[in-house]
């Protein structure tokens, strides 16, 4: 049976294309991750807000497959309505699933706070909208944003299709050297191919939302395996 040590259920917006492989990709032997999508166009407010329209039907779909933890899989669907609505999406998933849950948001934070990181650079796909939304949460929760900057893409699809090298150099480009960390927002922008060479070059962690969120989630269900070659992270539960 896949997931024999774990079963980790994926909220995913249905147009991301980038999650799931990459949190399989990583899974330790006998854990395994199963989604179920959230309908979903754009990367704008609207669109990110809708989402969680979809959260108890969702929820419900992955329960049959009983999952031992539910990660809300979206960066910006979970910070929109800053640390308040965060908390408020957990325990509706909570509510629905009866079992724990992680959200992407959450998940970086916990990840930058276990670092002992407080000053961060953010790199994201996303159009300024969305970025200061972004940046408002993440000084809500007490961080100092010295930077965030995104591509302005605005079709949620298009942002899988980025390549991980134009991203290696869009992110090393905007590194600020007084940066505690690097923080590389949204599930469905490819990062894990590029992640130990940015920590090299950048002298600093790096952390992405899939890498985030999947960490978390190996810690809700007591898998602390380390895990290598992605970064400093998923070395250190």
């Amino acid at each position: 049976m896949y997931g024999w040590r774990g079963r980790i259920g994926l909220l995913v917006p249905s147009v991301n294309t980038v999650a799931e492989p990459e949190m399989n990709r990583i899974a330790p032997e006998g854990i395994a991750a199963f989604a179920a999508r959230m309908r979903n166009t754009k990367a704008d407010f609207d669109d990110s807000l809708g989402l969680i329209k979809h959260v108890e039907r969702a929820t419900d779909e992955l329960m049959s497959a009983h999952v031992d933890v539910v990660a809300f899989t979206c960066t910006a669907g979970s910070f929109i309505q800053g640390g308040k609505g965060e908390n408020e999406l957990k325990k509706l998933i909570e509510k629905t699933a009866h079992v724990p849950s992680v959200t992407t948001s959450g998940a970086v934070v916990q990840a930058l706070t276990n670092l002992k990181v407080k000053k961060l650079v953010i790199a994201t796909p996303y159009p300024e909208e969305i970025n200061r939304l972004e940046e408002g949460f993440f000084e809500e929760k007490g961080f100092e944003v010295l930077a965030i900057k995104g591509l302005g893409v605005t079709d949620a699809f298009l942002i899988g299709c980025e390549m991980p090298e134009t991203t290696y150099r869009f992110v090393k480009n905007m590194d600020d050297p007084s940066a505690d960390a690097i923080f590389i927002s949204c599930t469905n922008y490819r990062t894990f191919d590029i992640i130990e060479r940015l920590e090299e070059d950048c002298k600093k962690p790096v952390v992405t939302s899939n890498q985030a969120t999947f960490w978390a989630a190996l810690r809700t269900i007591g898998c602390m395996e380390p895990i290598h070659g992605f970064g400093t992270l998923l070395q250190e539960f």
